[in-house]
């Protein structure tokens, strides 16, 4: 049996081999694709946006004979993530990688919907549900209300409840805690319902926040921690599973529907394969990454299940009705069907 880093190993070096085998030399680009993130690149394990970027280039470039090129702007060159939506929508950045529905629902409220929490059992579901007509009609949506297109979907690991306090066993440890949140009405209804306070605070200071006890608390994703080196900070973490981590890649919808179906065509392809690479890196890493932030001295706690079904009734009751009024009760249940057919 393949050991953890045999895998990451051959994953890394497919994603290599997509890189320097499946282009042949091409005619000069004609058309440069501006691409901005937030976080580093240069190591496939490290930085997965970096794997998503590298094959999705290379994959386009290959699809059109070379008449696009992927310009990529990655540690923040171009601003955060709220700058890097506002160039989005105005055309003056084509792409975006690593905006949430939360960020997006700022132009397009229908985006919300992703972010109603406790909705997806796994993320073999979140991504059948988010590949399939369902995914498609939010991304229709979403590109006429905001003017931005999700090209990809990534549900790649849950985010948790991390803190400096004690364990969160039940919604009720967390009362008096103060969590930090990014500044998105849902996810502060959220934390409300379970009975924290919900402090905004952005990604660049979250660090120094919960060093300095600005914050108890903070949610995210297993790899997420780590990227930002947050078990040094945090001694608990509970494995709640509230919201799927689901980055999103945006394309400009007027850039997009001045392609030719054929070019829309590769940058669908090319979408879809750099989806694969960067997801698989992520899910391949996800259980050396708990073991990486407990051996930094973090508790990591799994509540049982009646536990889990105490978040589940304080929060998604809130969460839900406050959706509804935001985007619609329609969108709300197609989205529980869609989760419940996928479970079938």
């Amino acid at each position: 049996m393949k050991t953890m880093l045999q895998k990451l190993s051959v994953l890394s070096a497919a994603v290599a081999l997509s890189l320097g085998v499946l282009i042949a030399p091409q005619a000069d680009a004609q058309t440069v694709v501006r691409f901005g993130h937030v976080d580093g690149e240069g190591d496939l394990l490290a930085n997965p946006y970096w794997a998503f970027t590298e094959v999705f280039g290379s994959m386009l470039k290959a699809q059109t004979n070379g008449r696009y090129e992927l310009q990529v702007f990655p540690n923040s060159q171009l601003g955060d993530l709220e700058s890097l939506l506002e160039q989005n929508v105005r055309g003056s950045l084509q792409m975006v990688g690593g905006l949430n529905a939360g960020h997006v629902a700022a132009y397009a409220p229908a985006a919300q919907v992703l972010e109603m929490p406790y909705t997806f059992p796994n993320t073999e579901v979140a991504r059948k549900v988010l590949s399939g007509p369902y995914g498609k009609k939010l991304a229709d949506t979403v590109a006429e209300q905001g003017g931005v297109r999700i090209l990809s979907y990534l549900p790649s690991a849950f985010r948790n409840f991390s803190n400096s306090k004690h364990p969160i066993r039940t919604p009720e440890d967390m009362a008096g805690m103060k969590i930090r949140t990014q500044q998105v009405p849902i996810h502060i209804k959220m934390v409300e319902s379970l009975g924290a306070s919900p402090t905004p605070i952005a990604w660049a200071e979250l660090y120094s926040a919960l060093q300095t006890g600005v914050v108890d608390g903070q949610e995210n994703a297993p790899y997420t921690i780590l990227l930002a080196n947050l078990q040094e900070v945090q001694k608990y973490y509970t494995l709640d599973h509230h919201l799927i981590n689901m980055p999103l890649i945006t394309i400009n919808e007027e850039f997009y529907q001045g392609l030719s179906e054929e070019d829309r065509a590769a940058f669908d392809y090319a979408a879809r394969e750099a989806s694969f690479a960067m997801l698989g890196i992520i899910t391949a890493k996800e259980s050396q990454d708990l073991k990486t932030i407990a051996k930094a001295g973090v508790e990591i706690y799994q509540p049982t299940k009646e536990e889990f079904g105490k978040f589940v009734e304080k929060a998604q009751g809130p969460v839900s009705e406050m959706l509804v009024k935001e985007v619609g009760a329609e969108l709300v249940d197609e989205l529980r069907a869609a989760v419940a057919e996928a479970q079938e």
